[in-house]
């Protein structure tokens, strides 16, 4: 009789070490947990927007539930012009995908192979690391300076060689919230012709985007998701910005079919709500000003942040530790050790409507 574990032996063998990606503890998750109301738990551990989605996006996900039986766009046409339009683009495409993930993994279905690098400065979005290692490539991870939490460019220029095909750069990054150095990005890109990926998730936050650059830079792909300011997480709709020389490839390579037909419609009606996405950046602004002055005069220590998230410094208390006190109040919020070095003495926190900012202060006051 053949061994029940038979079937592993074919596995890739980079397969064979990975670890499941670490999400945001889910609200049912922690109510079971430690036995708490679902309706009392606050869920500000994954960056969503908590004032919900725009009812125009609602609106238009529900009229579209009448054509599910259809199989959507092939690459999202009609959201990528929509897109194009609003930036006024000429030699840039833009390409839809399931969520930015799964865009990250189509950039390394194009441009890795087995034993190629890529570099990552972390802490930062861990699926950077993830398509990496899927390809069969190897991250070469770079430590922000401690003191800025700026990227160590001295080191990443010394670290590009021959194997390198992909550098990636979260700007703002997550989890530390920073805007990177425009200077600085500019230095990676004019030194060298290896693919820079530039995550711009949170830049309606706080910030000029660099999308532009890709019509000069043609190395440069800029990356977006509809997750964060548009608040539709759920829907799993992300996007990049791509030079025109690069776009065939890309979509000669496409997994057909990624985004839904409700996915696909909430986005495009989304982009139309200008009233829900001006309220939710008012509503950031308001938190981070709330934040900035009251976890100063309590002495807590914080990073400052460009994004809709402020995280904060626990060091030398591990950040986990205050992670599980938060959630034992209800309190979901997130610790960032799997997000590379220094991570694990950073809290992230959602900043949301001025009532939750204030319970949260009031929690870490008694931790």
């Amino acid at each position: 009789m053949r061994k029940k574990d038979y079937a592993i032996k074919n596995l890739r063998s980079i397969i064979l070490d990975l670890h499941q990606y670490t999400a945001g503890k889910s609200i049912g998750e922690i109510a079971h947990k430690y036995k708490l109301d679902p309706s009392k738990i606050l869920k500000l551990g994954s960056n969503e927007n908590v004032l919900g989605s725009s009812l125009k996006a609602k609106i238009a996900a529900t009229l579209a539930l009448e054509k599910v039986n259809i199989y959507p766009e092939v690459v999202s046409t009609e959201l990528a012009s929509k897109i194009k339009k609003i930036y006024k683009l000429k030699n840039i495409e833009v390409v839809v995908g399931n969520g930015m993930d799964q865009i990250l993994e189509m950039l390394a279905r194009l441009f890795l192979n087995n034993g190629d690098e890529t570099i990552i400065s972390v802490p930062t979005f861990t699926p950077y690391e993830l398509s990496t290692l899927w390809a069969g490539a190897k991250p070469k991870l770079i430590p922000l300076l401690k003191n800025t939490c700026q990227m160590n460019i001295e080191k990443i220029l010394k670290t590009i060689n021959k194997k390198t095909k992909m550098i990636f750069i979260c700007s703002p990054n997550n989890p530390t919230g920073n805007l990177m150095k425009k200077e600085d990005i500019k230095k990676i890109i004019e030194s060298t012709d290896k693919i820079i990926f530039l995550d711009e998730a949170y830049i309606e936050f706080g910030g000029k985007s660099l999308l532009k650059w890709v019509n000069k830079y043609p190395n440069l792909i800029v990356g977006r998701t509809f997750s964060k300011i548009y608040g539709l997480a759920g829907y799993r709709v992300g996007y990049a910005f791509i030079h025109k020389n690069l776009a065939k490839y890309y979509f000669n390579s496409i997994t057909p079919f990624v985004v839904s037909r409700p996915g696909q419609a909430a986005a495009l009606g989304a982009l139309d709500d200008h009233d829900f996405f001006n309220k939710s950046v008012k509503m950031v602004n308001e938190g981070k000003d709330f934040y900035y002055k009251e976890l100063t005069k309590a002495g807590i220590k914080f990073l400052p942040t460009d994004a809709n998230f402020i995280t904060l410094n626990t060091f030398p208390k591990k950040a986990k530790l205050i992670t599980e006190d938060l959630m034992q109040s209800g309190i979901i919020t997130r610790e960032c050790s799997s997000f590379g070095t220094g991570g694990e003495y950073m809290l992230r926190i959602t900043i949301g409507t001025s009532e939750q900012n204030k319970r949260v202060l009031d929690a870490l006051k008694q931790i």
